[in-house]
């Protein structure tokens, strides 16, 4: 018999991150760890959520991803901590290596040599080798000459290379990773001292760089002015989410180019936090006269929110 889970009901706070969360192969992972830890068959978890449990096996698979309503019981039913479903840095090193570690790595693999073969080029031991490769100690001035040849630079440019600390490799991450990486390293900023000036954790940081969490509005504002970016360069680099509708494309990313809460754009909208997510996931049609006040919240012309809704009514 499987265990019966408590019914938990979300906070404001939670249900502005599960929005937040994009779903992929790594989340599924973890929320079949959940699963196990609570001592759940995949079938038990389907009926104690009301679903099959091939919704479950897609979920996990990182395939298909939950409603945010079953996403939000998902997280009170196996007491998740939404906050940390992120992209976890396990390769931090891989992340932020120094500028000489990473232009020595490069230019290894790019001439296809081992270590082995490096460290005889350079005439020093394959331990020494291996920390200025990983980043764990700088090259002593010495040894700037040899490195200044393998990599077919001038002195100088190594001297420079081995005086900063580290730099971020980007070229794999989402736009909003790209922006914020290069920010980062401009700054010589680390995720943990970026992360004090927000209020949040660094794996945070890490998640909204990798693509597995886009920051929300209040903290894409902060974000952009910890960076001195323009709130708009932002917005228009966080990924947009397939399952939401014209218009709730159109309430978010007006949103987050506002810097404002949901719960602000439905005080100045007149109605309800919950309203304006039944808009956004498109579970409620609104009708002209909300559209117009929802224009006005969103300081956008009634046509275009009309036009988003697909919607001529008022006009």
């Amino acid at each position: 018999m499987s265990p019966n889970l408590p019914t938990v009901g979300v906070g404001v706070g939670q249900a502005e991150l599960v929005d937040e969360i994009v779903w992929s192969s790594r989340l599924g992972a973890h929320l079949t760890a959940f699963r196990q830890r609570a001592g759940l068959r995949r079938i038990d978890l389907a009926r104690q959520i009301g679903v099959s449990d091939e919704s479950v096996r897609l979920w996990e698979k990182g395939t298909v991803r939950p409603s945010r309503e079953l996403l939000a019981r998902l997280i009170a039913l196996l007491s998740l901590e939404v906050a940390d479903w992120s992209e976890s840095d396990s390769h931090p090193q891989k992340a932020e290596l120094p500028v000489v570690a990473r232009r020595l790595r490069e230019e290894r693999q790019a001439r296809g040599i081992s270590q082995a073969t490096t460290v005889r080029l350079l005439d020093v031991a394959q331990g020494t080798y291996a920390s200025w490769e990983t980043g764990r100690c700088s090259p002593a001035e010495q040894h700037h000459k040899a490195i200044a040849s393998f990599l077919g630079v001038g002195l100088e440019e190594v001297t420079t290379m081995c005086e900063v600390p580290f730099s971020v490799d980007t070229a794999t991450w989402p736009p909003l990773g790209q922006i914020v990486g290069h920010q980062r390293e401009l700054r010589q900023l680390r995720r943990a001292d970026l992360a004090e000036q927000l209020g949040v954790a660094a794996s945070t940081i890490a998640a909204w760089e990798l693509g597995s969490r886009v920051p929300g509005a209040d903290h894409l504002r902060r974000l952009a002015g910890a960076l001195d970016l323009e709130l708009a360069v932002l917005a228009a680099s966080v990924p947009q989410r397939e399952d939401r509708t014209p218009l709730g494309e159109l309430i978010v990313s007006r949103r987050r180019e506002l810097g404002i809460r949901s719960a602000d754009v439905a005080r100045r909208a007149g109605t309800s936090e919950t309203v304006i997510s039944r808009w956004v996931n498109g579970h409620h049609r609104p009708v002209a006269a909300s559209l117009r006040r929802l224009a006005h919240a969103l300081d956008l012309p009634f046509a275009t929110v009309a036009a988003a809704v697909g919607s001529s009514d008022g006009k």
